[in-house]
């Protein structure tokens, strides 16, 4: 059995199981250290071009899902409309998607981001609307809005905006 840290020394490597189903797929369960430690068990596959398929549970509690390329979950096909087919949950501590060198997308006929705090949108360039410029509508609801820093503020149909300190003026409004 191996300690927190995926050790063999109390490991019986004799233990070490390999199922294996022709030439593309593998199943292991106590197979050896790794990164994550020891390996629980591991499902490898393998395409004729070379294309692999991971999912592995590891000692030290990391579980792993690695595709060399694409990797597409569906679900609710059968579900009723206005249920929720998928759901992610990290019980404690954060959740994280990345994509180092690509876009993150999420789509859907309506978006909610909901939070109990705070929503923070970071960014060297925060875009709020479509590029096109055919959104019909940007609606900010809050008892404050706080428009920081030295830039310049265009409202369409506003020809002259004075800026006053920290407040912005629209020619015959009120200030922000």
């Amino acid at each position: 059995m191996a300690d927190e840290l995926g050790s063999t020394e109390k490991r019986n490597p004799e233990s070490r199981v390999l199922d294996i189903f022709g030439p593309n797929l593998i199943i292991e369960s106590n197979g050896p250290v790794g990164v994550g430690g020891a390996l629980a068990y591991q499902l490898f596959s393998i395409t004729d071009k070379g294309i692999k398929y991971q999912q592995a549970l590891h000692a030290s509690g990391l579980a792993t899902i690695e595709a060399d390329q694409t990797l597409e979950i569906q679900t609710g096909k059968k579900n009723k409309s206005g249920r929720v087919s998928y759901v992610a949950m990290a019980h404690n501590g954060d959740m994280a998607m990345t994509a180092a060198n690509g876009f993150v997308r999420i789509k859907g006929q309506n978006i909610v981001l909901d939070a109990d705090n705070e929503i923070f949108l970071q960014g060297k360039k925060v875009t709020i609307g479509n590029a096109d410029k055919t959104t019909e509508s940007t609606q900010i609801f809050g008892q404050k809005i706080v428009f920081n820093g030295n830039n310049v503020y265009t409202y369409r149909g506003f020809k002259k905006i004075k800026k006053k300190g920290a407040a912005a003026f629209l020619r015959g409004r009120n200030p922000l």
